[in-house]
Parts: C-alpha cells; sequence; structure tokens
C-alpha cells in the first residue's frame, strides 16, 4: 500500500492562494498510483476557532472517499484551551487520524505551553503530529526537546532542513523525518544514516509533483523494493495502526 503522508485540501490559503478539492486530489493519487493519502487543511482563511471549520471540510472529504483519504486536523496552539477542545473532538467525534501544526503559518513558538499539552494528548488519544520543521521560530532543537518531554508522542517532522534533523530522529525513536520537499541526496543520507523505519514519505500535494515525491524520488537513490515499501507506506501504516 502506497501512502502519501502529507497532503493539503481545501484553501484557498490566505498566503499563497493554493487550494485542492478531493477530486482534484483523488485524481493526482490515481495518476500517481498512491494507494491513500493524508489530508489537512490549507492555512485557511477563515478556518474558524482553531480550525474547526476546515477540520469539519477534511472529515466530510474522508466520508466521500473513504478509502482513499486519511483526515489530518489542524490546530492552533494560540488559541489555548480551544485547540485541545478542537483535538478532542477532531479525533474522537470526526474520527480523523492525526494533527498537523505549522509553526510559522501560527505563530507560535516552543514557549507556548498549548503545544506540549497538544503532545500529550495526541499521545493519549494514539495520534501521530506532524510539524512543519526546520523553521527558525521553532526549531527541530525544540521539536528533539518536545520529544524528549513527551516520549509517547509519535512525531513526524515533516521536512529536512535546518540543522539538527537526523540528530534528532537518531536520538528519539519517536521522531520520523517527512521526504516531503526534500533534496534527493538529503534522503539518501537519512535513509543512510537512520534506516527506511525512520523516514516517511509525502508529497505536500498541491506543492509538489506526487508522482516524484512518492515513486521517482526513491528510484533515484536505488532503494531495495523492502526499503520503499517501508518509506512509501509501510511505516506510515505502522503509526496509524491501519
Amino acid at each position: 500500500m502506497i501512502i502519501d503522508s502529507h497532503t493539503h485540501l481545501g484553501g484557498p490559503d490566505k498566503g499563497d492562494g493554493k487550494a485542492q478539492t478531493p477530486g482534484e486530489i483523488i485524481q493526482h493519487m490515481d495518476s500517481s498510483g498512491v494507494d491513500r493519502a493524508v489530508i489537512f487543511p490549507f492555512n485557511e482563511i477563515d478556518p474558524g476557532m482553531s480550525f474547526s471549520k476546515a477540520n469539519d471540510f477534511i472529515a466530510d472529504a474522508v466520508i466521500t472517499y473513504p478509502n482513499q483519504l486519511i483526515g489530518f486536523a489542524r490546530l492552533d496552539p494560540n488559541s489555548g484551551e480551544s485547540a485541545l477542545k478542537e483535538l478532542e473532538r477532531a479525533i474522537t467525534e470526526l474520527e480523523l487520524k492525526g494533527v498537523k501544526l505549522h509553526p510559522k503559518a501560527q505563530n507560535f513558538t516552543p514557549s507556548n505551553p498549548y503545544v506540549k499539552m497538544i503532545l500529550e494528548h495526541a499521545a493519549e488519544l494514539d495520534v501521530p503530529v506532524v510539524f512543519d520543521s526546520g523553521k527558525s521560530i521553532f526549531d527541530n532543537h525544540a521539536i528533539a526537546w518536545l520529544a524528549e518531554k513527551v516520549p509517547e508522542a509519535k512525531i513526524i517532522m515533516a521536512h529536512m532542513r535546518g540543522d539538527g534533523y537526523i540528530e534528532a530522529a537518531k536520538t528519539h525513536e519517536n521522531i520520523f523525518l517527512g521526504s516531503v520537499k526534500t533534496p534527493v541526496e538529503r534522503v539518501a543520507e537519512a535513509v543512510e544514516k537512520l534506516g527506511a523505519e525512520k523516514i516517511i514519505a509525502g508529497s505536500d500535494s498541491p506543492y509538489a509533483d506526487m508522482t516524484f515525491e512518492m515513486a521517482e524520488k526513491f528510484e533515484a537513490i536505488h532503494l531495495s523494493l523492502e526499503k520503499r515499501k517501508l518509506i512509501c507506506g509501510g511505516n506510515m501504516k505502522r503509526l496509524l495502526r491501519l
């Protein structure tokens, strides 16, 4: 099973105007040989309190395409207790399967106590958390600190950029690296130093080509079929307990 761990649905994004419909992502999946895709909201213009409206849209898309789409909630830790309530609602009522956090887009730093609370509650609910990583506002060392403080959490650092991402994943069993829009040579280095079990493929659709990100990238570094199966589906399947 090929699982794209990182795609966006809805929009338009208030920063760049990007948008994607459920039908469009299904078309990309079909043409790229992707069986299932994790979907979460863009940085929506009108997301509702802690992305509640946007999360509803994600849940509706999953209802329409239950065998292809896997919904993740997006949250804003600056919403405080509302973010925690939305996490609970998204997982227990909307039946979404994970969380997306974007420090730069939502402008939150490691000093925000609700980030750690979200991780703790996500761990209790047994769902993974995808971090947009490598940003100065919330760098890889801060994510590693959180992984140490909440060892039960399952954290995916979505981009191999910035300093210390390999070290973070190597020293914390609960950190995985997303290959999303990562140069081929960095992916090859991460696989060599960490093993295929720590790498998770994602396309960042519609911001990148799904076929390249989910297939051609790994063909370029001549990975074995066994390693490709782990990176392009097996590891995510295990984290999601599919």
